[in-house]
């Protein structure tokens, strides 16, 4: 088999076990079907089907031994900051305890690396960051695309601490703040709305203030925050509507 095909058919039956997962279909504790059942539901070969438990044991969502089989583990022994993790959970609907759980992290850990920007930050990560904000204002005036620019703005934030374990971040980091954004920002005119709170800390970090800077980040997470809970109201929202 060419190699490319097998790589697509291994990850395409991880993603499909994992949506078994977390889509429910299999609960905590539950043990999945032997792996030649799996493969002939999904048509792939045996050995496919254990390269995808392999994976899926590694992201923490499913153990197997002997005489076990292949058991899902609870929620809490999930790698959360693994990107396929969080898509798969987003692809399964994001509800308020996420999303709380979500603005807990952006406030534990944005304020600091905002910090650490205002005393680390090169001319050229300033550069980076006034451009992809350049772009955030253009999108929000309906010229290019707000959210995208607003993902590239905090992301060369983290870059931007030269903390390699902060910067580090930045992938998980950018399909986490995609739902935030998504969820807080739902037209043009907030997307305008949140401008200045971005320039605030832009400016901090400019200026190099790290308490302004600091300051500046939790109250703009603050107020997403409240367009939040505005938006969400105790439901569901499904990845489409998070993606939209």
């Amino acid at each position: 088999m060419d190699v490319m095909l097998r790589t697509e058919r291994r990850q395409a039956t991880v993603d499909k076990i994992a949506a078994w997962i977390v889509g429910g279909r299999y609960a905590p504790g539950d043990t999945l079907p032997i792996e030649p059942a799996i493969g002939e539901e999904l048509a792939v070969s045996r050995t496919v089907v254990r390269e995808a438990l392999k994976t899926l044991t590694a992201k923490g969502l499913v153990i197997t031994g002997p005489r076990l089989g292949t058991r899902v583990r609870p929620l809490s022994s999930w790698n959360h900051f693994d990107p396929d993790v969080v898509n798969w959970r987003l692809e399964a609907g994001v509800d308020e305890a996420f999303v709380r759980d979500l603005v807990e992290l952006r406030l534990a850990i944005e304020p600091a690396a905002a910090r650490l920007a205002a005393l680390a930050a090169t001319a050229e990560d300033l550069a980076a960051a006034e451009a992809a904000f350049e772009r955030m204002v253009g999108g929000a005036h309906g010229h290019g695309h707000y959210l995208q620019s607003d993902l590239a703005f905090h992301e060369c934030l983290l870059k931007a601490t030269h903390n390699q374990f902060i910067a580090g971040l930045a992938p998980v980091f950018s399909a986490l703040l995609r739902v935030s954004f998504r969820l807080s920002v739902r037209s043009l005119a907030s997307a305008r709305a949140s401008l200045p709170a971005h320039r605030r800390l832009l400016d901090a970090i400019i200026a190099r203030a790290p308490g302004v800077a600091e300051a500046a980040a939790s109250a703009l997470i603050e107020s997403a925050r409240v367009d939040i809970e505005g938006t969400i109201g105790g439901g569901l929202f499904t990845a489409a509507e998070v993606h939209a």
